[in-house]
């Protein structure tokens, strides 16, 4: 038998490290880019920057927010019933 991390809370989202998930992609996606750029100062300080204000607008937030605003946009799908977040419809 293999042993499992369970988390404190059955909702609680993937830590990396010492940042979630949603803290961890952009914040490393910030920071690839402008490796590239050869500019690797420049994104680690902005990675920092992101992370500290995306830290605080999540505070003020429910749990998933940056999730939930990917599948508003339309760029990722929430599951099989709701697989498109950019389709406004009207019920009657």
């Amino acid at each position: 038998m293999t042993e499992k991390p369970i988390p404190n809370y059955v909702d609680d989202q993937l830590q990396i490290f010492f940042w979630e998930v949603d803290e961890f992609f952009p914040a490393l996606t910030i920071f690839i880019v402008m490796f590239m750029w050869d500019q690797l100062l420049l994104g680690m300080v902005v990675t920092y920057v992101f992370v500290k204000f995306f830290s605080r607008f999540k505070s003020n937030c429910m749990d998933g927010v940056l999730f939930h605003m990917v599948w508003w946009t339309g760029l990722m799908g929430m599951n099989k019933r709701f697989s498109n977040g950019a389709v406004r419809e009207a019920v009657k």
